[in-house]
């Protein structure tokens, strides 16, 4: 059972990986919790809830040495395939910890009205302190009871711990989220994390059952041996354990009683969320090493277990200065753009500024105690860096209070300055007892995290002149953070790639650069046989989902430029000589970018097309976020229009070929689904629009340039799912050169859509006049515009499913010969004043045309195939652009033309409709003048 180090390095790294995913996306979910809280409860009531997990850390930490000794030794006897032991241990420490848990909630109880006394609670208060400390630290004590997880951590089965982390934390965050919707306030949080302790232990225990089977814990006859880690080893792990989270939480343990300040706990917490979360993030990568040592050490691999430490040392300090670099000279931008002005901004700032530089330099010792605990030396850890680091807590404590400078900010600088000098201490210490040269360590490790902070302070002194910084707005200072971060990243990157990176560094980047696309030709692969995917066990179903979720953002984020979107309703000077442009460059830039987001979806992936979608998307949010901020419209309709319409037409395109290589039987269903998903997109717009509001706590509407942004970023969120959670099945094969224009068959199925299209929008934009101008009808005309768009989304839908069974040449027939029979019927039921007739069959026409825009993709790949469908399709979508430009001035000056001839208005429209019957009539001859070849068919 024991690897050699190589499975282990592997294992390490898929564990580091997933622990740094998992709790990246539970500290997502954190960022926008506090802001919802605070709309629900005071300062005050959150200082309480931020006082009992202060509480709860150090209850944690007395029982670290247990969890401690789970995973040291789970992975020792994992290594020599001696899992009885693991199972006698567990028995152990379920009878150590029914006892210390009965203890700590005992002493809880008693102790309470000294904490009170501590943390200036208030009476009205207290009874709701002592249930919510109660019950999150019995929830905590519960799931150290069945301690399943730590023992998967100790065999190397950190993934499978953070994936049931990121669903339970997940659960929890909504839990919280309709409780205090409820109106259950602070007892509502207590019991969301209650419940998700509850599911965490079930998941645990499932999913460990299926990696060892047949695996029990022994809980009598255990004799002395399964006790002596948890005395020896545990007893020193507690000790370390109880004064580490002190010192990590100094700050908030002294706040209270040293500043007299009932709100200062619940500051300080608000203000070190970011750095903490930072740290964690990427500390949340050295679970794993404790295992890892540990099974270095157990086979002798010394050298391996240097590099080890190295790396991991190295790379903990450039991810925490990449984050913290950035922080720390923009902390007061940040608090600002995350809790608005409800907190005191300088203040905040000021203390975050702190905790970034202080918690950066302290994550770098998470090597050394994990090589200190590997060794079997946790005392080490205790005389080298606990004891020094609280001399030096007890010097700063008596000499601000000497000075009387007892202010939060002076306290939090004195624990910075401490926690900074015991780290680099401990540091020394490890390096010579591991035979690390000093020069050598600060050479590696140093400068990499330090070059960040360089950036971020010059980028700083570059923008601190701008007179608005400090005034600000959430929402300005949000789009300056997210422009500033993009440039502040790409130069930092840029700089360590170009003059820190080490050789083996840059091959790991070409690496990931060659999965983006960036390869040669000849290791590009292609292909979707069906009996290539049953050999590599391809999963069909993430493809609908992801696709579904990447369409229905384009549908939201294309809705906010349509004619009568969101942003045409921006008030500024110098809009209306640029208003018009905005859908007609967003479509124009749709249709430019999604021949070449399909040819790139075939050479590499819908991933790399996806994830540039979203860097256009965003820098169109950005545009106008900055446009609104200046009253520069000039920037913001342009610039949405061109890089969100660059990015929708990548996602657009990119997105439908993964679909139609995963579902070559139900292609028609799988496209009318993701297009259904696109039109319920840009029918949701305007409903999230008006709900907003009501979501972040603000009874009144937003302006026009937020609402676009929220509502931008929603569909961004979407786009970005999807383009994480998108495959394609494994291919295989040479892709072949298909040029499309050179094929006949190609410019009839771009002048078929093109025609379906222009009749479809035609009849939208024609229908609810005529409707108007019918007697009693006006309130059928107001609803006709939502009952049209059910009517396609279901038609995309319908006649998508049909196409799979009937064929996609005799669906278009239908399409075709219907569409041009309705449009006929038309102007006679208009005539007649027959309103059910009327409305009847547009919306039977527009499902019709809804159903050929789903019937396309299908069709295409039937005729030039899957391997270079995306090429084809982005091709055949500049036919929709052409349409969706073209048409509606066209229908203008028509009606312009016709009533000069003499006609009424309504007669008008009569003519245009059965002018659209005979562009119909024309698609239905194209339709059959296209040739399918049998060699030409679906692979």
């Amino acid at each position: 059972m024991a690897d050699d180090h190589r499975n282990a390095h592997t294992r390490l790294s898929r564990n580091a990986i997933a622990s740094v995913v998992g709790q990246m996306i539970y500290l997502v979910t954190r960022v926008g919790l506090p802001p919802f809280i605070l709309l629900h409860v005071s300062l005050q009531d959150y200082s309480i809830w931020a006082t009992c997990f202060l509480v709860l850390g150090y209850i944690g930490m007395s029982t670290f040495g247990i969890a401690g000794v789970y995973i040291r030794y789970s992975a020792e006897y994992y290594a020599h395939g001696r899992l009885d032991e693991i199972g006698r241990m567990m028995g152990a420490g379920i009878w150590l910890t029914l006892a210390l848990g009965s203890l700590i909630l005992g002493a809880l109880w008693i102790s309470m009205p000294w904490l009170y006394a501590w943390f200036h609670v208030e009476p009205g208060m207290q009874e709701t302190m002592r249930i919510l400390v109660l019950g999150v630290v019995g929830a905590m004590l519960l799931e150290l009871l069945i301690p399943y997880g730590y023992v998967m951590g100790g065999i190397h089965r950190n993934a499978e711990n953070a994936v049931i982390s990121l669903v339970c934390s997940t659960l929890e965050a909504v839990l919280i989220v309709v409780f205090l919707l409820q109106g259950w306030g602070l007892v509502g949080m207590m019991a969301a994390y209650v419940l998700r302790a509850v599911f965490a232990l079930t998941f645990t225990l499932t999913w460990f059952h299926r990696l060892l089977p047949g695996f029990r814990i022994h809980l009598w006859g255990l004799g002395k041996a399964p006790w002596r880690p948890f005395l020896q080893y545990g007893g020193v792990m507690q000790v370390n354990g109880l004064l580490s989270v002190f010192l990590n939480t100094s700050e908030r343990a002294l706040a209270g009683y040293v500043t007299h300040n009932p709100g200062a706990v619940g500051l300080l917490d608000i203000s070190q969320k970011f750095p903490m979360m930072a740290t964690q993030l990427f500390n949340s990568a050295t679970n794993s090493l404790l295992s890892a040592i540990t099974h270095l050490h157990t086979l002798g691999e010394r050298e391996e277990l240097v590099r080890l430490y190295l790396r991991s040392s190295r790379y903990l300090n450039a991810l925490n200065g990449l984050a913290l670099g950035f922080m720390a000279p923009f902390s007061a931008v940040l608090i600002t753009a995350w809790m608005g002005h409800s907190v005191p901004i300088a203040d905040a700032g000021t203390l975050l500024l702190y905790a970034a530089v202080g918690f950066h330099v302290h994550a770098l010792t998470a090597p050394v105690t994990s090589y200190f605990q590997a060794v079997n030396s946790p005392a080490r850890t205790f005389w080298a860096f606990i004891v020094p680091q609280i001399v030096l807590l007890a010097i700063g404590l008596a000499w601000v209070m000497w000075r009387g400078q007892t202010g939060l900010l002076s306290l939090a600088g004195m624990i910075m300055l401490t926690r900074i000098g015991s780290s680099l201490g401990v540091i020394v210490y490890a390096n010579a007892q591991l035979g690390i040269g000093q020069l050598r360590f600060f050479r590696e490790v140093a400068p990499i995290g330090a070059l960040p902070y360089l950036v971020g302070y010059l980028a700083y002194q570059a923008v601190s002149g701008w007179a608005g910084l400090a005034e600000l707005t959430r929402w300005e200072a949000l789009g300056v953070l997210a422009l500033l971060g993009v440039a502040y990243s790409a130069v930092t990157l840029g700089l360590v790639f170009a003059f820190l990176s080490r050789p083996d560094e840059r091959q790991i980047v070409y690496g990931a650069l060659a999965r983006l696309g960036w390869k040669p030709r000849d290791e590009r692969r292609a292909g979707d046989s069906p009996s290539h995917l049953a050999q590599t066990g391809f999963s069909h179903w993430p493809a609908p989902v992801a696709a579904l979720g990447v369409f229905v953002g384009v549908g939201l984020l294309y809705a906010l430029a349509m004619p009568d979107g969101l942003l045409t309703n921006l008030r500024m000077p110098t809009v209306e000589p640029v208003r018009e442009w905005m859908s007609g460059l967003t479509v124009l830039g749709m249709g430019l970018s999604a021949g070449f987001g399909g040819r790139w979806a075939d050479r590499a992936g819908p991933r790399p097309p996806l994830f540039a979608a979203c860097v256009f998307v965003f820098a169109g949010l950005l545009s106008v976020l900055l446009g609104a901020h200046l009253q520069t419209a000039v920037l913001i309709f342009p610039g949405y229009g061109i890089a969100v319409g660059l990015g929708l037409g990548l996602g657009y395109a990119a997105a439908m070929p993964a679909l139609m290589r995963a579902f070559p039987a139900c292609r028609g269903l799988m496209a009318g689904l993701a297009l259904a998903g696109f039109g319920g997109g840009i029918a949701s717009a305007g409903p999230l629009a008006d709900a907003i509001p009501r979501i972040v706590g603000n009874p009144q509407p937003l302006g026009t340039a937020e609402t676009v942004f929220a509502l931008g970023l929603l569909g961004l969120a979407l786009l970005l799912a999807g383009c994480f959670a998108i495959r394609v099945p494994p291919s295989e094969g040479t892709l072949p050169t298909i040029r499309e224009w050179r094929s006949p068959r190609f410019y009839l199925l771009w002048l078929m859509f093109s025609l379906s299209t222009a009749a479809g929008i035609g009849l939208s934009s024609l229908a609810a006049p005529i409707l108007r101008g019918m007697p009693d009808a006006a309130g059928t005309a107001a609803a006709l515009v939502g009952f049209l768009g059910l009517a396609d989304l279901g038609g995309r839908l319908a006649w998508g499913w049909a196409s799979d069974h009937i064929g996609r040449k005799s669906a278009y027939t239908l399409v075709f010969l219907g569409g041009a029979a309705l449009c006929m019927a038309l102007p006679f039921a208009g005539l007649a004043g027959n309103v059910p007739v009327f409305v009847a069959c547009c919306a039977a026409a527009v499902s019709l045309f809804g159903g050929g825009l789903a019937a396309l993709p299908a069709y295409a790949a039937d005729l030039f195939g899957t391997l270079r469908i995306g090429q084809v399709y982005g091709s055949l979508l500049t036919a929709w652009a052409v349409a969706a430009v073209a048409v509606p001035p066209l229908v203008s000056r028509a009606a312009t033309w016709l009533t000069g001839l003499g006609l009424a208005e309504a007669h008008a429209r009569f003519a245009m409709l059965w002018m659209a019957s005979g562009l119909l009539l024309i698609g239905f001859l194209c339709n059959l003048l296209v040739s399918q070849t049998e060699e030409a068919s679906a692979s």
